[in-house]
C-alpha cells in the first residue's frame, strides 16, 4: 500500500505545513476573553521560546496548541490539521512543568505506557523505547523508578515521554524548574540536538539565559497578543544599536541620594540590593566613562562587567512599553 500523501513509507509526517501555524487566535473561558489575535508560527528544526509576565495567556495558549480549548475566532493548526482532530493531537509531544510520570514506575515502564496512549501499535513498542532512549540519552538509567532519579533525570525522563509518539512539534514547558547548573546543560544541548534532527520545539519559560542558550527565536506574550516576534538576535540588536549592557556592582547597597545619581545615569537596581543594570554606547571608552561619571558621584563599584544585551533587557522594554 502506497503512504499517505503527507507521509513517507517509513511512517513520518512529511507535511509541509509548519509544525504549528497560528493565525488570529482568540481563546478565553466564559465570557473572559485571554488570548486576542495571536498570530505565531514554530517552523521545524527551530527552537522558540514564549515567554511574558504571569497571567499573560501561556497556559490558555498551550492549551489551545493541544486542542483542549476551541478558538472563538482564528485558527490554531498542527502541520496544517486543525488543533482538535486526533492527527493533530498526534504530531504534539508535551512536557509539562509538573512531571507527568508515575513516580512508582521505571523510565522504560513509563515510556512503555506513554507510547501505548499515543496509540504506538503494541509489537512498535519494544523499538520506540529503544529509539526514544537512544535520543535522549536516558538509556543507562532505563531500569530506575522516576522517584529515585535527580530533578535532572526526571527532566530527561519526562522530554523522552513527551517524544515517544513521535511527534513533529514539541512543547516545553519550564523545562528547567528543579534542574542545577550541570543537568541544565545537558538538557540545553538535548534540545538543540532534538531540533537539529527536525524536531519543532515550543519552548515556555521564564528563564531567559536557558532561553538565549538554545532559541532561534522568542516571542513575547503580554496581555494576550504575541507583541514581539522574530529571531533572538536581530530583536536585540533592532532594540539596542551599537549599545552593551552594563552591571554594576557596590559592595554596600546605595542609600537614596546615590540611587538618584544612579537613575540618571540610566542604571536600575535588580534583585540583589547592591547590583544595578543599564546600557552604555558600545565604543572602547565606555566603561572608563561610566566609571569616571560614578566616581563624580561619589560612588565607588565594586565590580562593572559589559555585555551583549540579552532577552531579559528586550523583555524588559518590550513589557514597559506595553504596561507603563
Amino acid at each position: 500500500m502506497s503512504a499517505a500523501p503527507d507521509q513517507a513509507d517509513d511512517g513520518h509526517d512529511r507535511s509541509p505545513a509548519p509544525p504549528l501555524a497560528i493565525g488570529g487566535l482568540e481563546a478565553g473561558y466564559g465570557v473572559r476573553t485571554v488570548l486576542r489575535g495571536v498570530d505565531l508560527v514554530v517552523p521545524a528544526a527551530t527552537v522558540t521560546a514564549l515567554v511574558g509576565p504571569n497571567g499573560a495567556g501561556k497556559t490558555t495558549l498551550v492549551r489551545a496548541i493541544c486542542g483542549r480549548i476551541a478558538p472563538r475566532a482564528g485558527f490554531v493548526h498542527i502541520c496544517g490539521v486543525p488543533a482538535a482532530e486526533g492527527a493533530a493531537r498526534a504530531r504534539i509531544g508535551l512536557a509539562p512543568q509538573d512531571i507527568a510520570l508515575y513516580r512508582s514506575l521505571s523510565i522504560a515502564e513509563n515510556l512503555a505506557v506513554f507510547a501505548r496512549l499515543a496509540g504506538t501499535p503494541r509489537a512498535a513498542v519494544p523499538g520506540r523505547i529503544a529509539a526514544v532512549m537512544a535520543r535522549t540519552g536516558i538509556g543507562a538509567r532505563a531500569g530506575e523508578r522516576i522517584d529515585r532519579l535527580s530533578g535532572g533525570w526526571q527532566r530527561r525522563a519526562n522530554v523522552a515521554a513527551a517524544l515517544v509518539g513521535d511527534p513533529r512539534l514539541l512543547v516545553l514547558d519550564e523545562p528547567t524548574v528543579g534542574v542545577d547548573a550541570p543537568a541544565r546543560a545537558d538538557l540545553a544541548a538535548l534540545v538543540r540536538s532534538l531540533a537539529a534532527d527536525g524536531l519543532a520545539i515550543l519552548l515556555i519559560t521564564h528563564d531567559f539565559a536557558f532561553a538565549e542558550q538554545v532559541a532561534d527565536r522568542v516571542a513575547i506574550l503580554n496581555g494576550g497578543r504575541v507583541t514581539l516576534e522574530g529571531h533572538l538576535c536581530d530583536l536585540i540588536g533592532a532594540r539596542f544599536p551599537h549599545r552593551r549592557k552594563v552591571d554594576v556592582t557596590f559592595a554596600v547597597p546605595p542609600g537614596p541620594v546615590a540611587r538618584q545619581a544612579l537613575d540618571a545615569l540610566g542604571l536600575e537596581g535588580e534583585g540583589a540590593a547592591g547590583a544595578f543594570t543599564g546600557l552604555v554606547e558600545d565604543t572602547p571608552q565606555a566603561a572608563g566613562d561610566l566609571i569616571a561619571a560614578l566616581g563624580a558621584a561619589g560612588l565607588s563599584p565594586r565590580t562593572i562587567a559589559l555585555q551583549t544585551a540579552g532577552l531579559d533587557m528586550l523583555y524588559a522594554a518590550a513589557t514597559q512599553e506595553q504596561n507603563p
